[in-house]
């Protein structure tokens, strides 16, 4: 699995790249009254309202520092199996999304098919967001974490003698935001998980 390292409240973090639509700088945001402090706000990607979660607060630390290494990492946050078979972004088929392709596609190609799936977007903010770092089974030191106010933290890995723990980025928006964001996103939108 490759995974997308990153640093939030103090800690490495990591999210499957499977997962990942775009990289993009640090943006400016327009902010939403009333919404948790994690939720900075939203932004126009590519004509759609994007929503952004700071992933330092999120995690119960300060919020991400404006850095050159700052990013926003736009991931697909649909939950597993929540949209039909052959439907786009509904998983690897051959010729669709992840898939590998024959013709010797490399992952730039296939970020950029990813990015017509733009349903379910969401941004994460998080420091030092540059390094991509391959990870075995046998680096797993624990299994997904199941802590109720916590839904989004993975299992924990070693990467570069260091742990390192999965964010499930179908997991950060809880069910009443999630309504919120994606009602309508096609099947399972409005409630998956809910």
């Amino acid at each position: 699995m490759l995974l997308l390292t990153f640093r939030a409240a103090g800690s490495r973090y990591a999210v499957d790249v499977s997962r990942i639509v775009e990289v993009v700088p640090r943006v400016e945001l327009r902010a939403l009254p009333h919404a948790p402090g994690f939720l900075l706000g939203v932004f126009d990607f590519r004509g759609r309202v994007v929503p952004v979660v700071d992933l330092g607060l999120l995690l119960g630390g300060p919020g991400s520092s404006d850095r050159l290494s700052t990013r926003v990492v736009l991931v697909d946050a649909r939950p597993p199996g929540s949209e039909p078979a052959g439907a786009p972004g509904a998983g690897p088929e051959p010729g669709h999304d992840d898939a590998p392709e024959a013709d010797g596609s490399d992952a730039l190609t296939v970020l950029r098919r990813r990015a017509g799936r733009r349903s379910w977007l969401l941004g994460l903010l998080a420091e030092h967001v540059i390094d991509v770092a391959a990870v075995k089974p046998s680096q797993t030191i624990s299994a997904r974490m199941q802590l109720p106010q916590s839904p989004y933290l993975g299992p924990i890995v070693e990467v570069d003698q260091e742990m390192v723990q999965l964010v499930a980025a179908e997991h950060v928006l809880g069910p009443a935001l999630r309504d919120a964001f994606f009602a309508g996103e096609g099947a399972g939108g409005g409630g998956p998980g809910a």
